[in-house]
């Protein structure tokens, strides 16, 4: 379980700084990702959406972490997230499936953003 904290941390902090290098090694090839603003699909949208941080994250508290095994190669990581950009604070649920892909490597394939009411 830690291990996939600490690789939902290393997303955070890539969200909050712009790398959309990380990113970039981090999803699969065909990602999704799912926020209160729409569903998108397309890699390369996602990847600009990093890489531009037009709202940057200047905190991202993560808390009540779980993970589901799916599979040998399938997790579901998910966590309450406290969340400070420009816009203000905001809590969220966030989480991810995970796959083991053919060189060993854990990558995101859907991503989730959901506000907590």
């Amino acid at each position: 379980m830690d291990f996939f904290i600490e690789l939902s941390e290393r997303a955070w902090k890539a969200n909050r700084d712009g790398d959309a290098s990380y990113y970039d090694s981090y999803l699969t090839d065909d990602p999704v990702a799912i926020s209160p603003w729409g569903v998108e699909t397309d890699r390369a949208a996602i990847l600009r959406t990093f890489a531009e941080n037009e709202n940057p994250y200047t905190r991202t508290d993560q808390s009540e972490h779980r993970v589901v095994t799916l599979s040998d190669t399938s997790v579901v990581h998910t966590s309450r997230v406290e969340i400070d950009s420009p816009r203000g604070t905001m809590v969220v649920y966030a989480t991810t499936t995970l796959v083991l892909d053919a060189s060993g490597t854990w990558r995101a394939a859907v991503f989730q953003i959901t506000p907590a009411s």
